[in-house]
């Protein structure tokens, strides 16, 4: 299943390598994308495919060393205090590994006391006002990070394990990485949303166009979904990867910066990345869940 995957994927990143080509032909440095990016994200695209697909404990390292940076770089760039940013991530990566070990209700359990003995620390400082501020930073990376997330390892002892997150990452992906590219090359409706003026209406119908057709490419990954259903799952998933991205872009625009982290050359960090991934977790796997 892995070698039909890759070779889907592989197809995907030839069109997406045109709509490059395209763009650079019509638009100058620096709003083009460059090759570098693009060559790093189908590293990334493939060398995950084929960890998820390496067994169970694989896969739960890959996602709590994703949810590990994604958090550290949460709480470097949040104003919490240089010291509290290890025990911070820690804990949520305890709120992950409780969802693993005890399912999606030790998870919400886990998350909720979490958030609580953060809002208690923080209302026990002797600067009552930045403590609550630090404690309401806090409870958003275990909320908006630790928690979504997480949903990812519920799909550990799942036999369809690498089928569903197939099916989500690429899903998302494609939303993620296709609005960007007819955005960039088509800038229709550019500014629609004041927290990311680089946001376009024909990026995002794009992305969402780009979701469908790649989700339908993957059906054999679902072969028990119906065609609306195919398409209802991959709106659902575009849609909650772009929230994801735009949460993401507030949150980096209220901190004062520009990406989480400068590891992945042209991508960012691990959360800049992986944010819309992250954030449609949670919906996809309840949308598993009910059908």
């Amino acid at each position: 299943m892995l070698a039909r995957v890759l070779l889907v994927a592989a197809a995907w990143f030839v069109a997406g390598a045109l709509l490059v080509l395209e763009q650079r032909r019509v638009r100058p440095s620096p709003a083009r994308t460059g090759w570098r990016k693009y060559a790093v994200y189908l590293a990334v695209v493939f060398g995950l495919l084929a960890l998820a697909d390496a067994g169970g404990p694989a896969f739960a390292a890959l996602v709590l060393t994703i949810l590990a940076a994604a958090l550290a770089e949460y709480y470097r760039a949040s104003p919490v205090p240089r010291p509290a940013v290890l025990p911070l991530v820690a804990t949520g990566l305890l709120v992950a590994v409780a969802g693993l070990v005890g399912g999606v209700h030790a998870l919400y359990g886990a998350a909720v006391a979490a958030s609580f003995a953060a809002l208690a620390a923080g209302s026990l400082t002797r600067q009552p006002e930045r403590g609550a501020a630090n404690a309401a930073w806090s409870v958003v990376g275990l909320l908006l990070v630790a928690t979504p997330g997480a949903h990812l390892l519920l799909l550990v002892r799942n036999e369809e394990r690498f089928a569903l997150f197939a099916f989500l990452f690429l899903v998302v992906a494609a939303g993620d990485a296709f609005a960007e590219l007819v955005g960039r090359r088509w800038p229709y409706g550019r500014g629609f949303v004041p927290v990311s003026p680089a946001k376009t209406v024909s990026g995002l119908a794009g992305g969402a166009l780009a979701a469908i057709a790649v989700a339908f490419t993957l059906r054999f990954l679902r072969p028990a979904w119906t065609s609306p259903q195919v398409v209802a799952a991959a709106l659902l998933l575009a849609a909650a990867g772009a929230v994801g991205d735009l949460v993401a872009s507030s949150v980096k625009r209220t901190f004062g910066i520009k990406d989480f982290g400068s590891w992945l050359p042209g991508q960012g960090g691990a959360l800049d990345r992986f944010d819309s991934l992250l954030f449609a977790a949670a919906p996809f796997y309840w949308l598993t869940r009910g059908w």
